[in-house]
């Protein structure tokens, strides 16, 4: 990407955010080897626990599976049915891929993403529940960009009343206030029916979509969005040494937990700096290359909330702008990232415009650094010597090295 256009020309095609889905059976050497785990560990980046979406409005479910054995296959699960699979024609691990959804029915939705390794085990995310409302799908933000829940808003002060003074000549001729008439008494509501769901087999979640139509995946209880700290067991898997001073920060250590897979650090890499955003790419070892979004609405911030990804690359290599709006801009975005910016409109119009050119592999001698962790990412900028700390739910930190 960028003035290494060239070297982005060779990343994969395919559709945003969503991992191609090919029919692969386990190799015969591995299925003869005994497991090593118990099941793959998966964890969902995206939505948002919480987040509110319109009715018929597509959404990705982004997931993260890693497994010492190999992730074969990927299931979503919608409200208590299987909604899609993906099969990993590699089996490796991380396997990442988005998982598209979209429904036509007001009320509360709750995803559970599972994942099977080489050897059949099973593991699977925590629920994700999110709100569907009515009306029209709309380009506003990122589905992660919201406002801080730190964040504080201040109250306009409410208007102080001033009497007008009314001239003797014509206060005669003002019509005296009126009363108004007793208004009626009010009517009691009337009381909602009760909710007597059937008991759920264990694994299942409940959830209300503003009725109790009833049948187990159902109840009149919505789970609380707020999440809950994980706990995270240790591997054995190292920190990549330059990111291992930023983990080891307390604060990092606890949001991310600890490495899933080994870090890459000998892949081509790119990153942009936007007016309320920021994007970086990664040249993964196996596949197409993936792109994250990060939502900056002050550039010299050091920490916020708003990111979304990683998104696989479907820039094919030909047309260096993707549209119009992008051929326009004294920056782009092209490449890459310009398919991205284009293919999204929800995402041009929360982190704005390029604010200056792509830059990466080429400007520094360094590659970039990604290392995925139980709870989050990582990702090195060599360039500017930048250390992103990505937390699964949205939060993001930023480090310089």
């Amino acid at each position: 990407m960028g003035s290494s256009s060239v070297i982005k020309g060779v990343m994969g095609i395919g559709v945003v955010g969503i991992a191609a889905v090919a029919l692969a059976a386990c190799l015969p050497s591995r299925v003869a080897e005994q497991s090593t785990s118990n099941g793959p560990t998966v964890v969902v980046s995206s939505p948002r626990p919480g987040q509110v979406v319109k009715i018929n409005q597509p959404i990705q479910v982004t997931s993260t599976s890693t497994d010492p054995d190999g992730v074969q296959k990927v299931e979503l699960w919608a409200d208590g049915a299987l909604s899609r699979v993906d099969i990993n024609p590699d089996v490796n691990s991380p396997y990442i891929v988005a998982q598209t959804w979209q429904s036509d029915k007001v009320g509360s939705h709750v995803f559970v993403v599972k994942a099977f390794d080489a050897h059949g085990n099973v593991g699977q995310s925590e629920p994700v529940v999110i709100a569907v409302e009515a009306g029209s799908p709309t380009a506003t933000s990122l589905p992660v960009a919201q406002v801080s829940p730190s964040a504080t808003v201040t109250p306009p002060l409410p208007a102080t009343p001033v009497s007008p003074t009314v001239p003797s000549s014509i206060a005669t001729t003002l019509p005296s206030a009126t009363p108004p008439p007793p208004s009626a008494t009010p009517q009691p509501p009337t009381p909602s029916p009760g909710c007597t769901p059937p008991s759920c087999r264990p694994g299942e979640v409940y959830y209300c979509p503003q009725s109790c139509p009833g049948g187990c995946g159902l109840q009149c209880a919505t789970p609380s969005p707020t999440p809950t700290r994980p706990t995270f067991t240790p591997t054995n898997i190292e920190v990549h040494a330059l990111l291992k001073p930023i983990w080891e920060k307390p604060e990092v250590k606890t949001a991310l937990g600890y490495p899933s897979s080994t870090a890459s650090d000998d892949r081509q890499y790119a990153r942009q700096y936007f007016e309320r955003g920021y994007m970086y790419w990664w040249n993964r070892p196996e596949g197409r290359g993936l792109i994250w979004v990060v939502q900056i609405p002050d550039g010299s911030a050091m920490s916020g909330f708003g990111w979304i990804g990683p998104f696989e690359d479907t820039w094919e290599g030909k047309e260096r702008f993707s549209c119009e709006e992008a051929r326009r801009n004294k920056y782009g975005p092209h490449s890459g990232f310009g398919k991205l910016w284009c293919d999204h409109p929800e995402i041009a119009q929360t982190i704005g415009v390029p604010r200056e050119p792509e830059r990466g592999t080429g400007e520094s001698r360094d590659y970039g650094i990604v290392q995925f962790f139980q709870g989050g990412t990582m990702l090195y900028s060599p360039l500017d010597r930048e250390v992103w700390v990505l937390v699964n739910g949205g939060t993001w930190q930023r480090y310089y090295r």
